[in-house]
Parts: structure tokens; sequence; C-alpha cells
């Protein structure tokens, strides 16, 4: 029988069980490592625009000097009122957005807490649950509590009552958006309650400012236009951007001008080091134990070409063998830490075929170092 027609690869992998077994192992924890890496990015960038993928916009207006949700930049509430005016919109909302001191029933544990707040009649976001509760939101000294906050507020639910900025706080029920990079928790109340609770704003100069506008347009609208139009009526101490853009420019702010992004993604560069180091050692060991065999095959009369192939068979092999627990580990593993944290992190299809790419490369990579050592093969040393 050829050598062409057995699965030599495949059966110089699989001949020592144990061997197999370690070697998917080592490419398993390499792709395990990217996984983890691009997770934690990709989890602590989607917690940091949940808020806004929530809201019912389709533009947003905002202070000029606004680069990042985090900075707190109000801008005048008669900008709303100018673009109503504009042809096509049918809605532009107040978005306020504040931090205050949430005391838990114990009056010890005592926690900053991220407060939002918006006309009930007029809802900004696109949760079903604030609809249900529009009407009680309206009351003195009600809201709506995160669930998905994380555990120092002590998992408040309907009826109890909290201390926040001095004051009581009344939880009418919940809703889920989760914590963030800045924020652990997060309350939503009317804006009367709002302007309640967060004494600086009692002025008549504070109460005439908004944090966001949200502003939807009437169906037969097209954005770009209205956009336009917008940017045009409106002066330059604000800016007028399409929801996505928004979202864009927090993430944006968020990889390039904060560690976070640069060490997540040098963290994954670091596994995909890791698995060349281990895929490099798995081949060149295994073709080292299998050098006379090579010698014998060369000395048969079959080119270099072949050998080649027979390594890189054999690097994509343990690619594949190596990919498919690293991700059932990472899914189980991203399940966990989401439950722990609260971190939107989660399996994207994107994700899967980015890493199997970078670890069949990988391997591929480690392959064509570890053929030198076939392509020194003699068949005279068989002889010898």
């Amino acid at each position: 029988m050829s050598f062409r027609k057995l699965p030599l690869a495949w059966l110089n992998l699989t001949h020592d069980r144990n061997r197999l077994l370690a070697s998917s192992g080592g490419i398993a924890f390499a792709v395990l490592l990217m996984f983890m890496q691009m997770g934690f990015r990709g989890g602590m960038l989607d917690s940091q625009v949940k808020v806004l993928r929530d809201l019912r916009a389709d533009l947003i207006i905002t202070n000029s000097l606004k680069y990042t949700m985090a900075v707190k930049e109000p801008f005048a509430r008669r900008r709303l009122y100018q673009a109503l005016e504009v042809e096509g919109v049918e809605a532009a909302r107040a978005l306020d957005e504040g931090e205050a001191l949430w005391k838990n029933t114990d009056g010890r544990s005592i926690r900053p807490i991220r407060v939002l707040g918006f006309d009930p009649s007029e809802p900004v976001f696109l949760n079903p649950d604030l609809e249900q509760h529009a009407s009680q939101l309206n009351l003195p000294d009600r809201a709506l509590f995160d669930s998905r906050s994380r555990q120092v507020f002590g998992n408040p639910t309907t009826g109890t009552t909290f201390g926040l900025n001095d004051r009581s706080i009344h939880v009418i029920g919940t809703f889920e958006l989760g914590p963030d990079l800045v924020n652990d928790g997060n309350l939503i109340m009317s804006d009367k309650n709002f302007l309640k609770f967060f004494g600086g704003r009692s002025s008549s100069n504070e109460l005439a400012k908004v944090d966001l506008g949200i502003v939807t347009l009437i169906p037969t609208a097209r954005v770009e236009s209205v956009r336009s139009q917008l940017r045009q009526r409106l002066p330059a101490d604000v800016v007028v951007l399409t929801k996505q853009e928004f979202i864009e420019l927090e993430m944006s702010y968020w990889q390039r001008n904060t560690p976070i992004g640069y060490v997540f993604t040098f963290g994954a560069a670091m596994g995909f080091l890791v698995g060349v180091i281990i895929c490099y050692q798995i081949l060149f060991s295994d073709v080292s134990n299998q050098m006379p065999q090579f010698a014998t095959i060369k000395a048969i009369g079959y080119h270099n070409r072949y050998l080649q192939g027979v390594v890189l068979r054999e690097a994509l092999y343990l690619s594949i063998l190596g990919f498919v627990p690293g991700l059932l580990l990472s899914q189980l593993l991203y399940f966990a830490i989401a439950a722990l944290t609260g971190l939107p992190i989660s399996m994207s299809t994107a994700r899967v075929v980015l890493i199997f790419m970078l670890t069949v490369f990988m391997c591929i990579v480690s392959g064509t170092m570890a053929l030198r050592k076939v392509l020194s093969a003699d068949p005279a040393d068989v002889f010898s």
C-alpha cells in the first residue's frame, strides 16, 4: 500500500493516546487563554455601552465636551425644544444621570450607585419592565432597582426601603441592566424624584440642563437627513450622533484612552504566543521521535513535499483537537463569570470564528517551524 493512501499524520498523533491527550490539553490551554482575554475585553466594553444599547433613540444629543458617559457635561434643555422644530423629529426627551450614596438597611454599608432619571410618560428605554411601572415611578421617593447590580447592594426586592443621599427610597420593582467599569449598580426614577434626590440641581439654572437628549424620528424620516438638519439648527455647544456612533465613541474611549483595550489585547497575544511554543514543542518532539521513519520514507523515494504535508496535517489536527475542549471550557467559565460579576460576557459567533482561525494559524506556524527537523532527515542514517 502507498504511504499516500495512509492517514500517516493521524496515525502519528494517535499511536500514543496519553501523549495525544497531553498535546490536546496544551493547545486547549492556549485556546482558553485567548478566549478568556477576549471575553473579558468584550464583556467590559459591552457592559460600558449596555445602557446606550437599551436607549429608545434614533439620534442622541450631547454636550460637545462629553467624550464618554462617565464625564458629567450637561447641556441646555432648550436644545431639545429646538430639536422638536426640525422636520422628521417625533420626540426629544431628556435623560438625567447622577451618582448617589446607597445605604443598606443595616446602615453600615454605603456605596455609590448610578441613578438615571426621565419622565415616565415619555420612556427613553426599550426595556418593557420600565413601562409596566411608569405610573408608580411618578409617586414620591420611588425607584426601580437593577437586579443585576453587584451583591454589595443587598439584592433589594419590591417593597423594600433603603437610604439614598440621606433620604428614604422605596423599591417598586426591578429591571435588568448590569454593572460596568464605573458603576456597580443602577437605579431608575422619575425626573421629579431625580431632582429631589440631587439637591445640587434645585436651582433654576440646573433644572434647565440635561445629560443626554434622546431623539426619536417619525417612521418615514431619514436619519442622515434629520441629523444634518439638527446639526445646522443647533449651536456648537452640542453634537448630534446616531445611537451607533455614540456607542462606538464610548467603546473607542475605553479601548484607546484606558489600559483596558491594551491589557486584554496583549493578554490574547500572549495566549497566542504560548500556543505557538506549546504546539512547536509537541510537533518537534514528535518529529524527533519519528526521525528514523521519516528517513526511511525518504529512502524509498518520497520527497520532502510529502513529509511537509504530513507535519502540517498533524498541526491542523492538533488545532482542531485542542480547540474543541478549549471552546467548551471557555463557555462554562463565561457562564460562571457572568453569574458572579454581572458582566455581559458571552460567546459570540464572531469570537469563535476568530479564535478558531488564530488556533489553526498558531499550529500551522508551529508546524512550519518544526519542518526544519523533518527536512534534515538523512536516509543514510537508517543504514549507518
